[in-house]
């Protein structure tokens, strides 16, 4: 194992993990790197808070007038039904809203060592290189009000109604999280990413109340204390996050920049600033493909990147600079791909790794709904917009009104992007998407062993997609991104890679692409020795997918299997098998895991996997949506026409 992780990740990603483990033991880190200390113990100079008010830059939200806002953020939550307000209210009695989807009963002021999905503790008074993300407790849950996404919904509400409540909230519970949380010490320092998202929380919510009464002196010597404790636990540990190159790297580097470019008053701001930068503009042109595809091979991972950017621009203009021609060039190639997934509802297609990440949760509209982080993006580096609704508000909130020059967007076509795996039909009914990594060797390492998986659209709706992801840590977090919880077909259940760690997936199985007039094609070899090769269709009416297995015995027992959250939505595949087969429907099977789908991390739900068994060497699948198919030895007949196998 260790010999294939070398060979994939590389010399220096070994380098930096054994030297985190020689500090880590040393006592390195807990003694002279990140000590333990006390908030007050972090030095100002008195006349600090005079010098802020002055000289700080002011972002968007802290320039455009309340009352300019407040009307197109009520237009905006009568629209979509959804009241900030209500929401802060709700904040102020103790309900928080989780992973960006359920409201959890956590107390009006939280216990931020307890986790928000069972209740389970990590010890709040350990230094955090102590405490193990990977321990029996999903450390996740136990992160996730301290990132602080309750601040959006009261910044919005303060908005609507211009009501003291909400920003004395604000103030509250950071005061009560800071006096919980010293610098270092409990599972809240454990992660540079997250503290990082933290402080741009903070500063977001201080850029929006900079100029109220509630926001004291006092409170903003506080606010200047944690940029520091934040920017000095990410420098301490930045070649770690570096080392997984993906959005922990870039998170950590904005970390860095914020504290410096937001506070630019503190001592070490000037260097904090620069180091982020330095840092994130390399990342930026590695971690981003030739066709705008990003490196952690996921949506919602793909989503907090444009948020991550959209960020660094935002906080870059109000010093009256921009983001480097070459980064910007590359943000905006990660743009279009993602409005080129985008439905006319803002959902895409859900592929890898999802922790429900939503760096600004600022308008009403679901968690699903990528429109508001697409359409902040889509004017800061395309000079586009979405046609107007309720996902403008995250817009104007982050990057001010839209310029006059926006274009109406477009919906989006069928694309292929070879580099970053990712193929797109569509119809005038539905879409197709087409997972098949085709890249040797890989740039990144994978997500899941989602190789060949196929997501379908039909008529407005997801019938067939991926399942998401419950977990990290605990039960059912390995299966859950497994091949056998994808559309795909498995031999024997053997899929592409095999799980070796919580994030590593090995070997880097790649896919080999195939030319296909009538749509795209691909095929893998899996770790059982089977060949599979997959053909997905496309016609004015549907949709043909087409399965060619040859296994390594007569015995081989071949399994197709569409996953939905609906029995109706699958039912309306037609299916057919060149040998004799067995169908099944699961639902909620706790023997296989298979029949479930989770609506955000963390919690699964009743679902349904549609699973077509047959044994043979030689095994055709052909699955059907909108389209009559007929099986025959050499060809598929879809609606008379032959297509030759």
């Amino acid at each position: 194992m260790y010999l294939s992780a070398l060979q994939h990740l590389g010399p220096a990603w070994l380098l930096r993990r054994l030297w985190f483990q020689v500090e880590r033991s040393s006592g390195l880190i807990e003694r002279l790197i990140c000590p333990v200390h006390a908030w007050t113990d972090i030095e100002l100079p008195a006349d600090y808070a005079e010098r802020w008010r002055r000289s700080a830059p002011r972002l968007p939200i802290a320039k455009i007038d309340r009352t300019y806002l407040a009307p197109h953020v009520e237009a905006w939550a009568v629209e979509n039904g959804h009241s900030p307000v209500a929401e802060a209210d709700l904040i102020a009695l103790g309900r928080y809203r989780i992973f960006n989807h359920d409201l959890r009963e956590a107390g009006v002021f939280p216990r931020w060592h307890l986790s928000v999905l069972d209740g389970s503790s990590v010890d709040p008074n350990a230094h955090w290189v102590k405490l193990s993300a990977a321990g029996p407790v999903d450390i996740k849950g136990v992160w996730e009000l301290s990132r602080f996404a309750w601040v959006y919904p009261l910044v919005r509400a303060w908005v609507l109604d211009g009501e003291a409540r909400h920003v004395e909230r604000f103030w509250a519970l950071l005061e009560h999280w800071m006096e919980a949380n010293p610098p270092n010490r409990g599972p809240q320092w454990m992660c540079g990413q997250e503290a990082s998202m933290r402080l741009i929380a903070v500063a977001f919510a201080l850029q929006a109340f900079r100029a109220h009464p509630a926001t004291t002196d006092a409170r903003l010597l506080l606010t200047a204390r944690l940029a520091t404790a934040t920017a000095e636990r990410i420098r301490a540990h930045l070649g770690y996050a570096l080392s997984q190159q993906n959005n922990h790297g870039l998170s950590e580097a904005l970390g860095l920049f914020t504290a410096g470019a937001l506070w630019p008053q503190l001592e070490d701001s000037a260097s904090w600033r620069d180091q982020g930068l330095e840092t994130l503009f390399p990342q930026v042109d590695a971690l981003v493909d030739v066709d705008g595809g990003f490196s952690q091979h996921s949506t919602n991972y793909h989503r907090l990147f444009l948020q991550l950017m959209t960020w660094a621009e935002v906080v870059l203009v109000s010093a009256g600079e921009r983001l480097p021609p070459q980064t910007r060039d590359h943000v905006a190639r990660a743009t279009e791909f993602l409005v080129n997934l985008l439905e006319a509802d803002g959902t895409v297609p859900r592929y890898g790794a999802d922790d429900s990440a939503n760096l600004f949760p600022l308008s009403g509209c679901p968690a699903h709904d990528f429109r508001p982080a697409v359409g902040a993006a889509q004017a800061l580096f395309l000079g586009q917009r979405l046609p107007s609704g309720p996902w403008d508000e995250a817009s104007l909130l982050l990057v001010g009104p839209l310029p006059v020059t926006a274009r109406p967007g477009v919906d989006g076509p069928s694309i292929e992007c070879l580099a970053s795996g990712v193929g797109v039909l569509r119809n005038l009914r539905g879409t197709a998407f087409f997972r098949h990594p085709s890249a040797t060797p890989w740039r990144h390492r994978p997500s899941q062993a989602d190789q060949l998986q196929v997501s379908l659209r039909w008529d407005g709706e997801w019938i067939a997609e991926d399942v998401g992801t419950y977990s990290y840590t605990g039960v059912g977090a390995e299966d859950f991104g497994s091949a056998v919880h994808h559309n795909v077909v498995t031999v024997d259940r053997q899929g592409p890679m095999r799980k070796v760690g919580r994030f590593l997936w090995l070997p880097w199985t790649a896919c080999e692409r195939h030319a296909e007039p009538q749509g795209l094609a691909a095929s893998l070899r899996d770790l059982g020795g089977a060949r599979w090769n997959r053909r997905v269709l496309r016609f004015p009416q549907g949709f043909v997918i087409i399965d060619q297995v040859q296994a390594p015995s007569a015995a081989s027992r071949c399994e197709l299997r569409w996953h939905g959250r609906t029995r109706a939505g699958l039912e309306r595949l037609a299916v057919a098998c060149s040998q004799p087969s067995q169908e099944a429907w699961l639902t909620a099977d706790a023997q296989t895991g298979e029949g479930y789908f989770a609506p955000r991390y963390g919690r699964r739900e009743a679902a349904w996997t549609r699973r077509l068994t047959a044994v043979g060497s030689a095994v055709t699948f052909v699955a059907a949506l909108g389209c009559h198919v007929e099986l025959r030895a050499e060809a598929v007949l879809v609606d008379g026409v032959p297509i030759p196998l």
